[in-house]
């Protein structure tokens, strides 16, 4: 089997490995503008705290993902992925009521640490209705996830440096310059919208901003979260982020994008800190808030993965493994993910 995998996010890292595993011929090409996954923050969070429910499948998302990043960095030799607390200062009475409500049901207790007085008390100025723990939450440090993933592709003679071209694509019988494909696999995250093939799926460019801090003096043991996350890197170093704007492929960071930052940081923490960068990328996210996934209803070989929005991190290992296993293996795709669901419109 061989296949052509474009784009090397998160998805299409993913899928590579797959591919690999199951001994295809793979090659991923790349035009290094990536301005997702690379920026992204990383974080794996099994909640959604706005109405404390839990996230899209993640009873099989969790282990699939903790089980396929510790694969991926024994491969590769990259210490990326790291177990991690988060911490949310609720907002509200309402809030913390919804978690004292949910902490104790079995489809929540896996991921809620029960309230106890100290996390009531948590000991900080913004901290007005109590605090709630996370469990079996991560992050993974996304520029050695990145760049340790494409040193080893590239190691292996797979990974090549170049700008798909679609006028040299026969999409009905898969050459691809002069090239012959069982599949070719795009994963090229906002660039999607601008792929000939898959520009009627409804895809929407969502671009976010976060900075890196430093602060010897901002609590570091956990990751809070209120109105923004702050993500402790080590070294008093910190992630802040993020933001949303709709319908843009403008990558460059903006004042105003640093001020919301700041703004909405000082619902978590009072502390003195100094800017280190300020970063910008562009989400592919869809409406419904699930993947992109699946062959084109007209030309099988031409295949997508995209849409993996602002929880790709933790959805990459399972639901492009699922894809690998409906190409070669002919399984279902999950009802949710299969872009089937926009075939009709």
């Amino acid at each position: 089997m061989k296949v052509l995998v474009v784009g090397s996010g998160v998805a299409g890292i993913c899928l590579t490995h797959e591919l690999l595993k199951e001994d295809c011929d793979v090659q991923l090409a790349d035009n290094n503008r990536n301005v997702s996954s690379v920026v992204a923050a990383g974080l794996i969070n099994p909640l959604v705290f706005r109405r404390m429910t839990l996230s899209w499948r993640v009873s099989e998302l969790l282990p699939f993902a903790y089980q396929k990043y510790r694969e991926i960095e024994q491969l590769i030799g990259v210490s990326f992925f790291h177990p991690l607390v988060i911490r949310r200062l609720f907002a509200s009475t309402q809030e913390l009521d919804f978690w004292k409500k949910k902490q104790e049901l079995p489809e929540f207790e896996e991921y809620m640490e029960l309230l106890t007085d100290a996390d009531l008390s948590f000991p900080s100025a913004q901290n007005t209705f109590g605090t709630g723990r996370v469990k079996q939450a991560s992050y993974i440090d996304t520029t050695p996830f990145i760049e340790g993933n494409k040193a080893y592709f590239r190691s292996k003679g797979i990974l090549r440096d170049e700008t798909f071209d679609h006028s040299d694509l026969n999409p009905q019988t898969g050459v691809y310059k002069g090239e012959s494909y069982d599949y070719i696999l795009f994963a090229e995250g906002k660039d999607a919208k601008y792929n000939p093939l898959f520009s009627y799926l409804p895809l929407q460019q969502t671009k976010g901003e976060l900075l890196i801090i430093q602060s010897d003096e901002i609590y570091s043991a956990e990751s809070l979260n209120r109105k923004c996350f702050l993500l402790p890197l080590g070294n008093g170093q910190f992630k802040v982020g993020s933001t949303y704007v709709w319908n843009t492929d403008n990558t460059d960071p903006t004042e105003e994008g640093k001020e919301t930052i700041a703004e909405n940081l000082r619902s978590i923490t009072s502390e003195s800190y100094h800017i280190l960068e300020h970063r910008a990328g562009v989400r592919p996210t869809v409406l419904d808030r699930r993947p992109l996934l699946g062959k084109h209803p007209e030309f099988p070989k031409m295949v997508i993965a995209n849409g993996l929005g602002t929880k790709g991190y933790m959805l990459a290992p399972l639901v492009t493994h699922e894809l690998i296993d409906h190409l070669l293996k002919g399984t279902e795709l999950n009802s949710e993910s299969d872009i089937k669901r926009f075939e009709k419109a």
